[in-house]
């Protein structure tokens, strides 16, 4: 081969790998756990293609199974009219279809579809088609190389204590001149590994050549090895761009090295599919509702017709159909229940809260204009200021904005005073340094004999009250610190800023959420964080538009940048005339206790603390009512809940080094609303819904509402997803369970000792028990705004077509409240009520 040829081939390699990495999902790091749709490179599929090709590459399900749909068709959570209208949805020429006579009966071809969804024999559990050659060979060695692949992963990723040696040179080359050594290894396997080339590409071009994959079979055949271990592979694929020394091709290199040394004669079918599991025919499932309803004697005719009808809804497609049902139950019903809102505005000048838009502040919202005086609106939490942070004990900076753009200023955290800092950070670096110097005791070669013998009689006391009162012993702990390092009093250096970008931040936070007048003294923007002990997941309960990090930072920017009288002077003369006694203050939600913080308490001036004092005091009883709401369905909660025990009781799960259940996060979610608070107020939407405030007579270009619809709600659509798959996919894309959990480094987590980082939500996030908490649906975007607006919006934007075109998100919009819903299509706007929407009024405390 001429070296043209080979850089050729090279060049072709890298093609193909990045074409079957299209599968697999993006993993972010522990520490900075973004929640992502798990098949985002197969958006370009309609979602039921893309959740069947995933089902032949992970051998997974797309949908919950149907013996669960037919449990919650019991329970009425689907209706035989749900079924009927998704069945009409999707083959309107049954409308036509005349009705069938069978044995006396007369049905109609809807009802008979229907009695097949509800009594036909299941679907078989789905299997994975494309397999790799060592996968047909061997189980056995195709779990070695697996086990071998993620152990040397580990090494090189885990951030231990002893350092692959190597490393510095990259993946492949440290494993290149470690594994062929490797004594556990097979003797022919060791030989043929010593003469591996030196390049990972030329290794993987080998291996290939060796195994028999051409050219037209290796996109195929590759996708087959990255899902294999589809955790690391993804971990991978994410660290390639940072500087991590490993990329795909250097994981590939050594699979295909290790397969080619393991199994080194070619197949006869180098990429063969296994054949979908057989379904009943449409006879065969004809008959068999025949004998459910024990018809007897059915004619030739009857049942030759019966089969026809039966054929247009193949039993691989009828989990997708109760999907839509299931789906619609709850959209219909939210639908209907915000055309009959019509709330009031607050008497009066009103106490003015902005939140994140996170289904958890839902429920904060409700319980404090409960209370009356406030007014509250959604934005994304990081309140349009995209920092880099850097907090008062330094550290590495957090980039605390959606991962969809880039923090365009670094934020620095500076003393108020002097010596309370100084008292700080010194008390902060003591204890950092003692745990620093306990866990390299730890983990050092013979420190942990000395450590146990020095430390033991301390920790095995301290461990246990840890587990029998962890709410004493946190509180003990935290007095602790606060006393060796109290907090000093501080603020943000925001001066840096040029004040055109100040204004522009300013407008585009007001003009987003409609808030151009009428300002009540006190504007509180209130982000949120989670506090939680001993939880690898702590990035996922925090605020995924802060990326994956609490809000307060963006919060306290937010407030400075808006109490700049030179800002408000700025403002003015774009039309937003912020009074000069309106104060707008910092604050941040604990979405684990459900206490509210205000921050930046020292630069409160006096005439306003009378008005902070009342704002504490009715964010402390609205997070009261909402722990007790919360208490309902978080395992081990008292039965008797008063605000006050159930406070508690919320307070004690944070600090529980044992609770894999500290909050739900965001299960439930389902929909994301675009519109005023009028819209959706005085409803109980059970923290299943994305809030974010909307004017569309503010926004007369639509900016404001492009910029929603292409980053909060692209985001709110990968939690979304995130939930969705963690569900019904929990062994491709769920996390297993976190009893069994070991942490590797920042990289992710093992389910035991050994084998693959697991992707996505672990099980105590979704489910407790055999009960779902997180009930898999597509989300729904409810946006009120003009019609035409919304679809030079869409056409503006590709990814919003695919999310759309594709049904990966559905879409009804109304232009004013007076209107009746549509619901987008990829053929224009239709009616909601003629594809499904009930025309009886629902129980607005009901939105299940």
């Amino acid at each position: 081969m001429t070296p043209t040829d080979l850089a050729s081939q090279r060049t072709r390699l890298r093609t193909d790998i990045r074409l079957a990495a299209r599968a697999l999902p993006t993993h972010y790091p522990l520490g900075t756990f973004i929640a992502v749709n798990p098949l985002a490179g197969l958006q370009t599929m309609p979602f039921e293609q893309a959740v069947r090709r995933a089902s032949d590459v992970y051998g997974m399900r797309g949908t919950l199974p149907e013996d669960v749909f037919r449990a919650l068709h019991r329970q009425g959570r689907i209706t035989d009219a749900d079924l009927d209208a998704v069945l009409m949805r999707r083959h309107p020429n049954l409308a036509t279809e005349p009705d069938l006579q069978l044995a006396g009966h007369t049905v109609t071809a809807i009802e008979l579809l229907r009695a097949d969804l509800l009594h036909g024999q299941t679907a078989p559990e789905p299997l994975r088609r494309f397999r790799t050659h060592a996968e047909r060979v061997s189980a056995r060695v195709a779990a070695d190389i697996d086990a071998r692949a993620a152990t040397w992963c580990g090494a090189y990723l885990g951030g231990g204590s002893w350092p692959m040696p190597g490393r510095a040179d990259g993946f492949y080359a440290a494993w290149r001149g470690l594994g062929r050594t490797d004594r556990t290894l097979p003797r022919a396997v060791r030989k043929r590994l010593r003469d591996i080339p030196e390049r990972a590409d030329d290794a993987a071009l080998r291996a290939l050549d060796t195994l028999g994959i051409g050219e037209d079979d290796r996109v195929t055949y590759l996708q087959a090895h990255l899902t294999r271990l589809p955790g690391w592979a993804a971990h991978i694929q994410w660290g390639a761009d940072r500087g991590a020394g490993i990329d795909l091709l250097q994981y590939l290199a050594m699979r295909l090295s290790y397969e080619a040394a393991f199994v080194p004669e070619p197949p006869d079918a180098p990429v063969a599919q296994t054949p979908r599991p057989a379904t009943a025919t449409a006879r065969d499932r004809a008959a068999h509702l025949l004998g459910v309803w024990d018809a007897g004697v059915v004619a030739e005719a009857e049942l030759s017709t019966a089969a026809r009808i039966l054929a247009a809804l193949p039993v691989a497609a009828r989990e997708m159909v109760w999907q839509q049902a299931f789906e619609s139950h709850y959209q219909d019903h939210l639908l209907t229940a915000l055309t009959a809102t019509h709330a009031s505005a607050p008497a009066g000048v009103p106490t003015q809260l902005v939140t994140c838009i996170d289904t958890r502040s839902e429920g904060l919202r409700r319980h404090l204009e409960g209370r009356g005086g406030y007014q509250t609106f959604g934005f994304a939490g990081f309140f349009a200021v995209a920092i880099r942070f850097t907090g008062l004990l330094g550290g590495q900076p957090a980039d605390l904005c959606p991962v969809l753009i880039s923090p365009s200023h670094e934020v620095t955290e500076e003393p108020a005073d002097d010596r309370g800092a100084a008292r700080q950070i010194s008390g902060a670096t003591g204890l950092a340094a003692a745990e620093t110097a306990f866990h390299t005791a730890k983990q050092s070669l013979t420190g942990p004999f000395t450590l146990a013998e020095a430390a033991g009689w301390l920790a095995a006391p301290l461990a246990a009250a840890k587990t029998a009162a962890p709410a004493a012993v946190g509180t003990v702990r935290h007095r602790l610190r606060d006393l060796l390092a109290p907090r000093a009093a501080t603020v943000l250096a925001v001066a840096r800023m040029s004040l055109n970008e100040r204004v522009l931040f300013a407008q585009a936070l007001f003009q987003s959420i409609g808030l151009v007048r009428d300002f009540g003294r006190l504007l509180v923007l209130c982000g949120h964080h989670s506090t939680t002990e001993n939880n690898p997941y702590q990035a996922s309960l925090d605020c995924g538009a802060c990326g994956g990090q609490g809000g307060g930072p963006n919060a306290r920017t937010a407030a400075l940048i808006l109490n700049d009288p030179e800002v408000r002077d700025a403002l003015r003369e774009s039309g937003i005339d912020i009074p000069a006694d309106t104060l707008v203050v910092a604050a941040v939600h604990d979405t684990t206790t459900d206490r509210v913080t205000v921050l930046d308490e020292h630069l409160i001036p006096a005439g306003h603390r009378p008005d902070i004092a009342r704002l504490k005091a009715d964010l402390a009883d609205a997070g009261d009512g909402l722990a007790a709401e919360r208490c309902a369905d978080l395992p081990g909660a008292p039965r008797r809940r008063t605000p006050a025990t159930a406070a508690r009781h919320v307070a004690a799960r944070s600090l529980d080094w044992a609770q894999v259940y500290p909050e739900w996060g965001l299960a439930g979610n389902a929909a994301f609303i675009i519109a005023p608070r009028e819209v959706t107020a005085g409803i109980d939407l059970k923290r299943r819904a994305f809030l974010h405030s909307y004017d569309a007579e503010v926004d007369a270009d639509g900016t404001a509402l492009e910029t929603i619809m292409t980053a909060p709600l692209v985001v709110a659509q990968w939690i979304n997803c995130q939930y969705y798959f963690s569900t019904v996919a929990p062994d491709a894309f769920g996390a297993g369970t976190k009893t069994i959990h070991n942490v590797v480094g920042d990289a992710g987590v093992l389910a035991g000792h050994v084998g693959d980082l697991r992707l996505g939500l672990p099980k105590q996030s979704i489910r407790f028990g055999d009960r779902l908490i997180h009930e898999p649906q597509r989300l729904l975007a409810v946006i009120q705004a003009p019609l035409s607006r919304i679809d030079t919006v869409i056409e503006r934007n590709p990814l919003l077509q695919q999310l759309f075109d594709n049904d990966w998100v559905a879409v009804a919009a109304r232009e004013d409240s007076h209107d009746t819903w549509q619901r987008w299509t990829r053929s224009g706007w239709r009616s909601w009520i003629e594809t499904g929407l009930p025309t009886t009024t629902h129980d607005k405390e009901m939105i299940r």
